[in-house]
């Protein structure tokens, strides 16, 4: 569990990695927060946050997913039918570099 939720961390770090067009992607990430392995690991536990997995299939299947976590269709034209309707809730998303 602690591997996967250090790779959601990873995944917020690097974020600009899953969108295709790398300049379009970096606009806007310096007001994006982070959070430490031990803060999303404790936000699960509590409830307090939803993880959103933007990988895709063949790496869902690679290295898993979160327990819990929205599965998001294409990490760049998803429906935001498929984030939760609680809009107070945090969301951490992460994906793995295409690389």
């Amino acid at each position: 569990m602690r591997k996967l939720i250090f790779s959601a961390v990873l995944g917020l770090a690097a974020l600009s990695a899953c969108s295709k067009d790398k300049a379009a992607s970096t606009e806007g990430t310096e007001h994006l927060p982070t959070m430490t392995v031990d803060e999303v690991d404790k936000g699960l536990a509590a409830n307090e946050l939803t993880a959103i997995d933007c990988n895709g299939d063949s790496t869902r299947k690679k290295h898993g997913i979160l327990p819990g976590a929205v599965l998001i269709t294409d990490e760049e034209e998803y429906p935001a039918s498929e984030l939760p309707a609680d809009k107070t809730r945090k969301l951490v998303f992460y994906c793995s570099s295409p690389t």
